[in-house]
């Protein structure tokens, strides 16, 4: 029982998270977005997911960003940028041995912010895509 609470729930909701990157990335319009959908599904490997972290984040900024600036929508849209660089610092630390328990709480607290945003940020350009 403890098992189940350590590992699968934890793992049950990063899956989640991980449907939620991809769906974000997969609701920008694909001549402006530099990571394919399914990438974001690269989370699941160990060790390689804190970095690859950084680099879908700066995906969906920049794809947001890109449809903006080619006006495709009328304003920008927060993808919760700020949330994700935090949350995936505190992943980042809680590898040192003494910050983990220190680094966990933060980070669940960032990791559902920045899940938020995403949601809130595909929604937004949805509701800006069918004005247009």
């Amino acid at each position: 029982m403890f098992a189940a609470f350590l590992i699968i729930i934890p793992l049950i909701a990063f899956i989640f998270y991980i449907r939620a990157i991809s769906k974000t990335i997969k609701a920008i319009d694909p001549e402006y977005r530099s990571q394919a959908p399914g990438m974001a599904w690269l989370l699941l490997i160990p060790i390689f997911n804190v970095i690859w972290f950084f680099f879908l984040l700066k995906s969906i900024k920049n794809g947001f960003l890109r449809m903006y600036e080619n006006r495709r929508i009328n304003q920008p849209i927060d993808t919760g940028y700020a949330y994700g660089i935090a949350m995936g610092c505190c992943w980042a630390a809680s590898f040192i041995p003494k910050l983990i328990f220190v680094a966990l709480i933060p980070m669940f607290v960032f990791s559902i912010l920045h899940w938020t945003k995403l949601n809130n940020a595909r929604k937004r350009l949805s509701d800006e895509l069918t004005q247009n």
